[in-house]
């Protein structure tokens, strides 16, 4: 046996070597193993190192090792790590994470020598791990790693996992993004650094005065009876104390320390508004140092002793004013309460280890003036300290959330969709800073016993999971905050600390990592943001975390490795919530991106279905603008002779009000937002939508809605844009490539749906009735038939809420079953000619039966048309253009402009050639025309498909240039398609594309076909009809 397993493996009478992680054992001490076993070990082995299939785990991580088993991974373990040194650097690293994982925890890893896991293990030793998941960043040397090996950690994450490079980097947000740091990460500052440490110091001394101010307020309205504010969350601190101080009978402090507190604000917000710049640099300060110390020592009186001020009656109005002042350029003032509390930090530790909270300055500074090693690496943080968050049942708790990175360039997250609570084991109180009140951490809370004065509904483990605080929410009416305000909110904030940190971390295709944001909420529910972790602890300390942590390890290997190999694998928990389009995700330095990198980076679009069968579909790009709109799949092709232009006469009405609003109302409405409402009908598709701004967007779902569904359709309305509609009719008469294009599909379709103008007969225009609108609209605007297309500034989920809300009232049921089934269209080989030798230009289409819009010929069509390319008289380049129709053109002056194009159906389609020439050229236009389809049936090059291919890509690329064709596209797509097609799948079906393929598909739709033609203009020149059909082949062997 033991010559087997050193056949085998080449085992030597030496000891293991380190990598192995294990007992050292020599060959004589190595038990006895089933010879099946091995068999069977070396054969699952062989097959892991052949798919590249080996993982190494450092760290407690069973979930992780169990679930890289289940899909067929062998472990390699990796030697124990030096737990003081790991330690060591945890605390004094240059480099240092807050991370929160538990490096107490033992390693899961089993001892038994027969275990087949066991054995394959030891028979992979000597091979590469192709996935690493470590508790530490620098078990893993990054750069030492092939391109196809995987690791948890990037390089150089600590620009936003420690407190000093979360609260330095982001100062920088403004320019990544329109955001106010100060809506959603509570003040911070090194105080190592000098000048940090004076803007602190005055940050300080203006909050004390802002403090104050509110103090008075609250005072006087606990006097008057006028305490607002739900049970549980108004702060009491100043009328205990001042009940406190009638009982000491304490003497009173002058009144004008609120008119220097007065003052201090009034100069603060003078100096956003710059009003300060015409003041002379010799003007004081708004206090002396000698006044501030007063100032200070008075305010330490007054709020945390209790003093009264004399005569502050008389100061209500006034601070009143103030705060209204200060709310709306401080979003913070509503939480810093009175007593100016600050958190202060050592840089880098973490789990809480060392954070103080002080709220008298000369304890701060004192504090951390008493550590010289912390002052010079500028290690120490001081935070201001949410004094009035969001308590439940009393009790102080933050909101642990997890997200994902998978790639930095471009930028890629994924938000989780479940978090959990962590409570403090005592009721909240700022009248105590100790740690047991303030700090939420586990690895805190779990060395002190819960309180008996703590309310008994609060968890015994002091944690609760989202769902259970959404249901506390629930009971309080505040339910649909969690979905619009704190996620949201949450979302946002993880974003710009990402955003921030982007061009200083290490980015690394292989590589992904899990991180642990630490949140607490205001009473507004809005979310504020502490802390980022790496290496977020999975331990199962609770029934909460049990559970989650569990869940979110194996989440993370379904979006890391699962969706690698299967793009639409499930994700489980994860959300993809940003994804930088690529040219935003340029790094400094970075001068140019590939087009490959263009496409990879391109947004996902996110596809969504109501239970009525509306779809929603959306792109989020990162914008300040969006487009939203409702596509419906109708058009002129669902209409009858007696009713066609419907669809376009309620384009028409969709604008002149609803039941809820006027036209005047609504016009107003878009006005006040800035935006931009349109709408469009084609032979298939019907469009309503709007560009506005992305704040916007709920209001603008809102009118989509009521333009759709509510529409008012009053009589005087509809007598009114009959003339309009008429009108329109006659100036689409003097469009003649619309006339002529109009003529093609009526000669090419005759007898058929798809022979109807989109506008309809001016004779329908002035018979349709309120009725016949109302029986469109409820035969074809049904729900399975509709699709809510968003691109810009918008996040799916809110979209989803936003049309659960609005659309999913509209049926999806038809009366009496009555299911409108598309009949279907006949192509005629024909031909219909307008002849008015007194025009100066003859407009001609010539087009044979083309693909259907799903057709698989449709890419090597769009290839064709683009080798014919276009041609306008405009144009330069003359007989050097790449087109030998259009170098044809230009040498022969044979036409004023032509264009190739393909208009693709449901079921059918026209491909042909429209051209612009006079009355002299028309023959020979004509033949040339024709000429150039027989060369894509026959002779086309390499070279030409070379071309064309380029051509059509950058087409397609270049026609996206906005929110609002990106999304039409996405709603035409997922009408046609039922989704949306990528940017990268269209490449690559370009990509495939060869030219013996254009020859064969051409030759399908082109070659002998009866081609339809029509003419408008001086078009006497214009072939017999039979001398075109025996053009589209050739005698030629």
């Amino acid at each position: 046996m033991f010559l087997n397993l050193t056949t085998e493996k080449g085992l030597q009478q030496i000891p293991s070597p380190p990598g192995e992680g294990r007992v050292r054992r020599s060959l004589l001490n190595l038990p006895i193993i089933n010879p099946e076993r091995l068999r069977t070990a070396k054969v699952l082995v062989d097959k892991a190192v052949k798919m590249r299939m080996v993982f190494s785990i450092q760290g407690p991580y069973p979930v992780v090792r169990a679930a890289l088993k289940a899909r067929g991974w062998v472990e390699r373990r990796l030697p124990r790590p030096n737990q003081h040194w790991s330690r060591c650097r945890g605390d004094d690293g240059n480099d240092a994470d807050d991370i929160d994982d538990d490096d107490d925890s033992p390693d899961d890893r089993e001892e038994d020598p027969d275990d087949m896991c066991d054995l394959m293990s030891r028979m992979v030793r000597n091979e590469t791990s192709y996935f690493y998941w470590t508790t530490r960043r620098e078990t893993v040397d990054n750069r030492s790693l092939r391109k196809e090996q995987m690791t948890n950690h990037y390089a150089k994450a600590g620009t936003f996992t420690t407190k000093v490079g979360l609260c330095v980097n982001l100062r920088n947000l403004r320019w990544f993004d329109a955001a106010d740091l100060d809506s959603f990460f509570p003040r911070c500052y090194r105080l190592g650094a000098e000048d940090e440490k004076h803007a602190f110091i005055e940050d300080y001394r203006r909050t004390a005065c802002t403090s104050l101010i509110q103090c008075v307020v609250e005072r006087i309205r606990g006097e008057r009876g006028e305490g607002g504010g739900t049970a549980g969350s108004t702060d009491q601190s100043c009328q205990s104390q001042k009940k406190a101080c009638k009982r000491r009978a304490m003497s009173l402090v002058a009144s004008r320390m609120i008119d220097s507190a007065l003052k201090v604000c009034q100069d603060f917000l003078d100096s956003l508004e710059h009003n300060d710049i015409d003041i002379a640099l010799e003007t004081p300060p708004s206090l002396t140092e000698q006044e501030w110390l007063e100032f200070i020592h008075n305010y330490y009186l007054v709020v945390h002793d209790g003093v009264e001020i004399e005569e502050s009656f008389h100061y209500v109005n006034s601070c009143q004013a103030m705060l209204r002042k200060l709310r709306d350029v401080n979003p913070q003032l509503d939480t810093d309460g009175i007593h100016n509390i600050w958190i202060v930090k050592p840089g880098a530790k973490s789990r809480g280890r060392g954070i103080m909270c002080a709220k008298r300055l000369d304890d701060i500074l004192r504090l951390v003036d008493s550590d010289p090693a912390l002052i010079k690496d500028s290690k120490w943080v001081v935070q201001k300290y949410l004094e009035r968050p969001l308590l439940v049942h009393g009790t102080k708790f933050d909101l642990r959330q997890w997200f994902l990175v998978t790639d930095w360039n471009p930028l890629t997250v994924w938000f989780y969709k479940k978090c959990y609570l962590r409570f403090s084991t005592q009721p909240y109180s700022v009248e105590t800073l100790d740690s047991s009140v303030h700090l939420c951490n586990n690895s805190i809370q779990k060395h002190f016993q819960p309180s008996q004065q703590r309310h008994p509904e609060v968890p015994e483990d002091n944690m609760w999971s989202c769902d259970q605080f959404r249901a506390f929410l629930s009971g309080q009416g505040r339910a649909a905050e969690w979905g619009s305000v704190v996620v949201p909110g949450m979302k946002k904030a993880v974003v710009h600390a990402l955003q921030t940190a982007q061009d200083l971390v290490e980015s690394r295709r292989g590589s992904f990592e899990l991180y642990g944001a630490d949140f607490m909420l205001g009473r507004d529910l809005r979310p504020w943001l502490i802390e980022i972790n790496a290496s977020p602890t999975m331990a199962p300390s609770t029934a909460v975390t049990t559970r989650l942590c569990a869940a979110v390890q194996e989440d993370t290997l379904r979006v890391v490795l699962d969706r690698r190999l299967d793009r639409g694998a499930h994700t489980g928990g994860f959300q993809l919530i940003y994804k930088q389009p690529i040219l935003l995700s340029l790094r400094r330095g970075q001068a140019t991106v590939t087009y490959a990198q263009s496409l990879l980076g391109a947004p996902e679009t996110r596809l969504t279905a109501l239970d009525n069968g509306l779809r929603i579909a959306s792109e989020e790009t990162g914008h300040s603008t969006c487009t939203v709109g409702l596509w419906i799949g109708c058009g002129s092709r669902y209409e009858t002779e007696k009713n066609n232009g419907a669809g376009f006469f309620l384009e028409h009405m969709a604008f002149k009000g609803t039941k809820k609003h006027t036209q005047m109302a609504l016009e107003q409405q878009v006005e006040s937002m800035g935006a931009h409402l349109s709408a469009y009908t084609s032979r298939e598709h019907t469009a309503y939508y709007m560009k506005t701004l992305a704040k916007d967007l709920p209001k603008a779902v809102e009118l989509l809605s009521e333009v759709v569904q509510s529409n008012a359709l009053n009589e005087a309305d509809i007598e009114q844009q009959r003339s309009v509609v008429l009108r329109e009719l006659e100036e689409v008469e003097g469009s003649l490539q619309d006339v002529c294009l109009d003529l093609l599909h009526a000669t090419a379709f005759q007898g058929t749906p798809l022979g109807h103008s989109v506008l309809g007969p001016s004779q329908n225009a002035r018979t349709l009735s309120r009725q016949d609108l109302v029986d469109f609209i409820r035969s074809h605007y049904k729900a399975p038939r509709m699709v809510l297309a968003a691109a810009g500034g918008v996040t799916h989920e809110e979209l989803v809420g936003l049309a659960k809300q609005h659309f999913s009232g509209i049926s999806f049921e038809y009366e009496d079953d009555a299911v409108p089934v598309l009949s279907p269209c006949r192509f005629s080989g024909s031909e219909i000619r307008m002849r008015d030798d007194d025009m100066p230009l003859a407009h001609i289409a010539i087009a044979v039966e083309g693909a259907s819009a799903a057709s698989p010929d449709i890419v090597p069509l769009m290839v064709a048309n683009s080798i014919i390319g276009s041609y306008d008289i405009t144009f330069g380049g003359g007989k050097h253009l790449s087109s030998r129709l259009a170098r044809l053109a230009s040498e022969e002056s044979l036409c004023h402009s032509f264009q190739a194009f393909h208009s693709s159906y449901s079921d059918t389609g026209l491909l042909g050639i429209y051209f612009v020439t006079d009355k002299h050229h028309i023959d020979d236009m004509m033949h040339w025309s024709q000429n150039a389809w027989m060369n894509l049936c026959t002779t086309v090059t390499e070279s030409d498909v070379a071309r064309a291919k380029n051509a059509l890509k950058a087409s397609l690329v270049g026609q996206l240039d906005g929110t609002t064709p990106i999304c039409d596209d996405i709603g035409r797509h997922v009408l046609n398609y039922g989704r949306r097609i990528p940017l990268a799948e269209w490449d690559a079906r370009i990509d495939a594309v060869t030219p013996r393929m254009v020859r064969d598909v051409c030759s399908k739709y082109i070659y002998d076909k009866c081609p339809a033609v029509s003419a408008v203009g001086p078009v006497e020149q214009l072939p017999d009809y039979n001398r075109m059909r025996s053009a589209m082949y050739w005698l030629r062997f």
